[in-house]
């Protein structure tokens, strides 16, 4: 068991430690867990005191329980409170320069990165990363012969335990590195996991090394002062993931403005680089060149050209956009070596909860669950229904996320406005903002106000839309929450239903 001369050492080395008090306390105990949470805090922990709203009144918890040490940053008000506070001056602490770097050394140290023993798949993105992971985990769980560990905004799964995604696209450091040091315990060979934009920036990832990752596209979004300042920041967050890949795979059809420096990005850092997409780019072609795609109602037939190769596949998902997710599944698993016979059958038997799924009230009317929540992808998931339910009436229930992405509140509104027959506004994630305020503000962008309503229960608002969907051919579009199951209200993270589960429950309650 390391102790914390250990972990002092270990910061030291990695240039983060910036203080302690290791010539008047006693460093030479044992660290027995590691956590930031004070609810979680026990005998032998190293607790770390992290977050702008960090209270010394958590510390002070922790130690009550029995941490035996603590980590703060330096500067911070726990920090000062040790030069005042002789009590708390006598427990062993260390002071860091840069408590995200920090932790995330910490935790690896404590797990010892057990995860260098699995192969580890990274897939970010605007767009398209819970979808396209969930069908790298299908392919690799017929490689594999067993389920792979698997990391996203839907659920988490260490080789044994199965639990719903709460709060994070990328779960925390801690959590994030006990996920995967259950993987390896549990006899995983892989983890595919999705990686978001701050999971990059503010070091949730920084002591992970991929062996693939795709970047699937990358367009306008999370742009705020509590995300990104600008839309540089967001995309070179992003490419940071080809620094830690040794095989990168790049989608040539995204927005050419970051084509051209992703690929350079990727090729300057990755060992090999494998490129996905639909169209050439001047003389170039994709190395997985989707060639033909045969959109239905819930399916694909792909066809693509793998490394000089044409095959087909079937993928048991609909929209014509998911055909990129397919690519680039197909360019990471092929350049992992997977046969292409498991490639298919994996994409042939692929569900993705929260994305595309479609019941059926009656035969006129069809309900799609998504998890859609921008501009870009309300506007491909409306095409689709235009295209596959040309005749019917077009229902449409969805919110937007409380203190950031401000932009998405104008966008959803125009969309409604130009493409559904009636709206039902409602929560998601409203925070710490008002939940009418928010609604009202999109139903402002709405020139129709005739067709809209606003709901801020969501069980409500969609049962309502339901349950007016009835009397009409029609489908309606129940979107942006997808598989959340939870609601951020104020500062605190209530459990909910699904949107999936949602529509589950009304079907069952009208005898389906």
């Amino acid at each position: 068991m390391k102790k914390l001369t250990d972990f002092l050492n270990m910061l030291a080395e990695s240039e983060l430690r910036a203080g302690d008090n290791s010539d008047s306390a006693d460093f030479d105990i044992p660290i027995k867990d590691i956590t930031y949470n004070s609810l979680e805090a026990g005998e032998g922990t190293l607790f770390i005191c992290k977050g702008a709203g960090f209270k010394e009144e958590y510390l002070k918890d922790a130690l009550a329980k029995g941490a035996a040490a603590f980590v703060c940053e330096m500067g911070s008000k726990v920090h000062e409170a040790c030069k005042a506070d002789a009590e708390l001056a006598a427990v062993p602490y260390i002071v860091v320069n840069n408590m995200r770097r920090a932790i995330s050394k910490i935790s690896a140290f404590f797990f010892d990165r057990s995860w260098d023993k699995m192969k580890l798949i990274g897939v970010t993105g605007t767009k398209g990363k819970s979808t396209t992971t969930s069908m790298i985990k299908a392919i690799l769980d017929i490689h594999c012969g067993r389920e792979i560990g698997f990391s996203s905004g839907i659920y988490t799964y260490d080789g044994c335990h199965k639990e719903k995604a709460y709060k994070l696209t990328t779960p925390e450091t801690i959590e994030l590195h006990r996920i995967l040091d259950n993987c390896v315990k549990n006899g995983c060979e892989y983890l595919a996991m999705e990686v978001s934009s701050q999971a990059l920036k503010y070091d949730r990832t920084l002591d992970l090394n991929y062996e693939a990752c795709a970047f699937t596209n990358i367009s306008r979004d999370h742009i705020s002062d509590a995300e990104h300042k600008d839309m540089e920041d967001y995309f070179t967050s992003k490419l940071k993931i080809f620094t830690q890949s040794r095989i990168g795979c790049v989608n040539l059809d995204m927005d050419p403005v970051y084509m051209e420096r992703t690929l350079a990005f990727a090729e300057q850092n990755c060992e090999k680089t494998v490129t996905f997409g639909m169209e050439k780019v001047g003389d170039r072609k994709p190395d997985v060149y989707g060639i033909s795609v045969d959109e239905k109602q819930g399916w694909l037939l792909l066809k693509a050209e793998l490394f000089g190769k044409t095959e087909e596949f079937t993928v048991n998902i609909g929209g014509a956009y998911n055909a990129y997710n397919a690519l680039a599944a197909i360019a990471v698993t092929a350049s992992l070596g997977v046969p292409t016979e498991i490639i298919r059958e994996g994409l042939e038997t692929v569900k993705v909860m929260g994305r595309m799924e479609t019941y059926r009230l009656k035969d006129s009317v069809d309900v799609i669950v998504d998890y859609a929540h921008n501009k870009m992808s309300y506007q491909v998931l409306f095409d689709y229904v235009k295209k596959q339910y040309p005749d019917r009436k077009v229902g449409f229930v969805f919110g937007c996320v409380g203190g950031k992405a401000f932009n998405r509140r104008k966008e959803a509104g125009e969309i409604a406005e130009k493409y559904a027959d009636f709206v039902v506004i409602t929560e998601l994630d409203p925070g710490m903002e008002d939940i009418n305020k928010i609604c009202g503000e999109i139903l402002s962008y709405i020139d129709h106000k005739e067709k809209a309503e606003i709901i801020t229960d969501r069980d409500t608002a969609v049962y309502t839309a339901l349950k007016k969907a009835e009397g009409m051919e029609n489908c309606v579009l129940v979107l942006a929450g997808g598989s959340d199951a939870y609601m951020k209200r104020g500062n605190k993270v209530y459990p909910s239903d699904t949107d999936g589960e949602r529509v589950q429950k009304f079907l069952k309650k009208i005898g389906k």
